[in-house]
């Protein structure tokens, strides 16, 4: 068996460090974001309301399927690339996209535990800060992630087709 080296372990231990940290962090902002709110009491919703609470579910669930749609169209040129990028920007885009669909789809989720909360605490407000913030922050990173997989999906195709972006200065 293969030994590894020491700096290898110690990338291993910091990414798991890292990603314990993270996590930890998320859950600390998802406490933090779960505050009491003082609000009317609602047992039923009327009509208006539940198609207000429709209309953000749907939202929701289109925003991630569209972010997972993104995240394997990403895979998909990453794969099956034909040549190596010669430019790691490239990369970074991709890695970027990902990141920004990654969090598109945790703020995605803030929102439905959000709402959940909402139902049982028998309160019923689509504008609470921490709800609407989240709301933000679930489309805002999702349009990110498309500006950033439009970049990589554009340089990834222009490069495999041939034709690489060069800046001749003398051109102009």
């Amino acid at each position: 068996m293969k030994r590894m080296s020491r700096q290898a372990v110690v990338f291993r231990l910091a990414f798991y460090v890292g990603a314990t940290g993270l996590i930890l962090a998320v859950w600390q902002f998802q406490k933090h974001m779960s505050g009491n709110f003082i609000e009317p009491l609602v047992t039923t919703l009327n009509s208006t309301q539940e198609k207000e609470l429709d209309a953000l579910l749907e939202m929701n669930r289109l925003i991630t399927t569209l972010d997972t749609g993104l995240l394997g169209a990403t895979g998909f040129l990453l794969i099956n690339r034909r040549r190596a990028f010669r430019w790691p920007v490239i990369l970074w885009t991709a890695f970027g996209s990902a990141v920004c669909v990654a969090l598109s789809v945790f703020f995605g989720y803030v929102v439905y535990l959000g709402v959940i909360a909402m139902l049982q605490n028998d309160i019923f407000d689509l504008d609470i800060p921490p709800l609407f913030w989240a709301r933000q922050a679930h489309f805002y990173t999702f349009l990110l992630a498309v500006v950033l997989f439009g970049d990589f999906a554009f340089q990834t195709l222009h490069v495999e087709d041939g034709d690489e972006f060069t800046r001749d200065v003398a051109d102009h």
